[in-house]
């Protein structure tokens, strides 16, 4: 039994190395683990989506940067993915502006996928991406008054609002040209900002795992109405629109991560135990 003594001194090159082929294999080949989809948070957004029109306007909002994008990226993928098949009309804002061009590369990248399909996804009628705009939270409550003059009648890529047939909808942000609000948040400046000024609007979040816990008392409050909690949140998304992709994936790797470093644990305890029994005899 000399081999379960040295156990709890396996070579870190094979820890390292069986954590990457872990990590790295369902990626590649996604194993198709279980994936339990949350009635409480994931839902109501996917049945948010579900229950607008064709020509509808939603607003999104990416509050996060590069360090989120992660858990972040795959939820907005798949929303916006949902948005478009169900010909609703996307406007995004960006209260981050470290994280302006990395959501418009994230859309822009399903809005070909779906070109390519035939799913109508043009720029300018049924997105755009108005980003970052200097000013501060205060600059949200002038949107609500007049959203060309608070964003200087532009949108991220310089585009005049004059040339985008969508932004001839939207000369105000109020409920009549809004049906709800998604915010894909990471920090702050983020959540606050619409439960401050926008009170009265259907919110939605995607949020990072670890801010999940403030999330849910907001949400239980009625402040929001529903959230996608993390990676979690995105691979459950995904699912509901019967479109797995990066996110299912990340989370079959986060799994079997997971369960290599819960078998360590339990081969480092034997091997203590063993050489602990050793020496006593």
């Amino acid at each position: 039994m000399k081999w379960l003594e040295k156990l709890d001194t396996i070579d870190p090159r094979w820890v390292y190395i069986i954590m990457a082929v872990s990590l790295v294999f369902p990626v590649l080949k996604p194993i198709g683990l279980a994936i339990t989809i949350d009635e409480t948070t994931t839902v109501p957004v996917f049945n948010w989506i579900e229950s607008l029109q064709p020509g509808d306007i939603v607003v999104g909002d990416v509050a996060f940067s590069g360090g989120s994008e992660g858990e972040l990226g795959p939820q907005l993928q798949s929303w916006f993915r949902h948005c478009m098949i169900k010909g609703v009309k996307v406007i995004m804002v960006a209260q981050w502006n470290t994280g302006e061009r990395l959501g418009y590369t994230l859309l822009e990248q399903v809005a070909n996928e779906l070109e390519a399909e035939g799913i109508s996804a043009e720029y300018g009628v049924d997105w755009v991406y108005v980003g970052y705009k200097p000013g501060g939270t205060t600059l949200w409550r002038q949107m609500q008054l007049d959203f060309w003059g608070a964003c200087a009648e532009t949108d991220m890529l310089g585009n005049s609002f004059q040339d985008l047939p969508l932004m001839h909808r939207f000369k105000k942000w109020d409920k009549e040209s809004s049906k709800g609000i998604m915010a894909f948040v990471a920090g702050s400046p983020g959540l606050p900002t619409y439960t401050t000024y926008f009170p009265d609007y259907e919110i939605y979040v995607g949020n990072v795992a670890v801010q999940v816990p403030g999330a849910m008392n907001t949400l239980r409050a009625g402040q929001i109405k529903g959230l996608l909690a993390g990676l979690p949140g995105g691979a459950q998304y995904e699912l509901l629109l019967n479109r797995p992709g990066r996110a299912v994936k990340l989370m079959d790797a986060q799994s079997m991560g997971h369960l290599w470093i819960m078998v360590l644990v339990v081969l480092g305890n034997i091997g203590f135990y063993m050489k602990s029994r050793a020496r006593d005899e």
